[in-house]
């Protein structure tokens, strides 16, 4: 769990596709130094990803490959990265550890002698998560003239040490989900060809929430936030069809770093008009040394984590996403006949027969895995 959290540490950042309204011609984004990445109080390895920008108008990914990357502690120890496949660079197991209290810094050395650094940054004392719960709720939706429905679900801190802090929450979904029939019979005389399709009716699918949120408590009387609202899960799609599972990241940052996270967060919720996708288009804490005027994109995040689970079932809603077609007259069957011409018939839940293409029954093709995740609780 904790190689699979420090992994999606950057992912987050990776998929992110945020939204600003800026003048095209007169921005250039293009051909900039992007570096995302986290250390953590949790062990490591603790990944960077460094990639060149893109247009505006082409969304490419150009890793930035054979560069020198190092993590220097406060306390005279660092470790250089190893790249483990183009712009990713990763720290070893047994390397360097995030601890309370000590500052950290990024050196990044291009193959064409380019240095970049942060300054130190301090690793805080985590404050805890009190409590997640879920509630439903209809969002406003021009398609739905009456709401979406679904989860919202929200977070209570604990009271934190100072009443000033300074937080940034990520998340991971996993959800419980089938295929969208089960075969009801098959017809055809190399039926022993056909896959078993009891073993993959039932998958679990984990991803990166592709939002992050922020907060602080230096405007509230309180040095405790209650009722934080994070993520919504629409009852629009399978992810509430059976069990739905969120990984709460929260992370006690620096006054500069909420500040970055929190330009992320409203370029992602912008609804101006006029708006482009440009992925993490927002400058960090990373400067040239040379060049200091140079514009360089994202953020090493020095941050203390505290982590929990919140477990759903599906909620009394009706749940509504667009399952395989089915055909029903018998004189098309044929055009759902599998390589082996085998035909596949499912029966709907009205009690009509019909015929579906074999993908319809393997669960796998929506993304998920048939192995049930170690954390899993049903």
């Amino acid at each position: 769990m904790k190689k699979l959290t420090n992994t999606l540490l950057f992912l987050v950042l990776f998929g992110l596709s945020c939204k600003e309204e800026f003048n095209i011609d007169s921005i250039q984004f293009d051909n900039s130094l992007v570096v995302e990445g986290f250390i953590t109080n949790n062990p490591g390895p603790y990944r960077i990803k460094l990639s060149t920008s893109a247009q505006v108008d082409n969304p490419a990914i150009y890793p930035k490959t054979n560069c020198t990357v190092t993590i220097f502690d406060d306390q005279g120890y660092s470790e250089k990265l190893s790249e483990i496949e183009p712009g990713l660079y990763t720290t070893s197991k047994t390397g360097i550890q995030g601890k309370i209290g000590e500052s950290y810094k990024l050196s990044i050395i291009t193959p064409n002698e380019e240095e970049y650094e942060t300054e130190f940054q301090e690793m805080l004392a985590p404050t805890g998560i009190d409590s997640a719960y879920e509630e439903i709720e209809y969002q406003e939706s021009e398609e739905e003239p009456y709401g979406v429905p679904g989860y919202q679900f929200f977070i209570n801190t604990k009271q934190a040490e100072e009443q000033s802090k300074y937080f940034l929450w990520t998340m991971v979904e996993t959800y419980e989900y089938n295929a969208d029939f089960e075969p009801y019979q098959i017809l055809n005389n190399a039926s022993d060809l056909a896959p078993n399709f009891d073993t993959l009716y039932t998958c679990w699918l984990t991803d990166n929430v592709k939002k992050v949120f922020t907060g602080e408590t230096g405007s509230l009387t309180s040095s405790q936030i209650n009722g934080k609202r994070l993520h919504f899960v629409s009852a629009n799609s399978r992810r509430l069809s059976i069990r739905y599972s969120l990984l709460i990241n929260q992370y006690t940052i620096d006054e500069k770093s909420y500040s970055f996270w929190k330009d992320i967060e409203d370029q992602m919720t912008s609804s101006n008009v006029l708006s482009i996708s440009q992925s993490y288009n927002i400058k960090g804490n990373i400067k040239n040394i040379s060049k200091p005027e140079e514009s360089v994109l994202g953020h090493f995040t020095v941050a203390s984590l505290s982590q929990k689970r919140i477990f759903v079932n599906r909620p009394y809603l009706p749940i509504n996403y667009n399952k395989c077609y089915v055909i029903l007259n018998e004189d098309f069957w044929e055009t759902n006949r599998d390589e082996y011409g085998i035909i596949y018939m499912v029966m709907k839940d009205d009690g009509w027969i019909g015929s579906v293409k074999k993908e319809c029954l393997d669960c796998r093709m929506h993304g998920g895995e048939l192995n049930k995740p170690d954390f899993w609780i049903d």
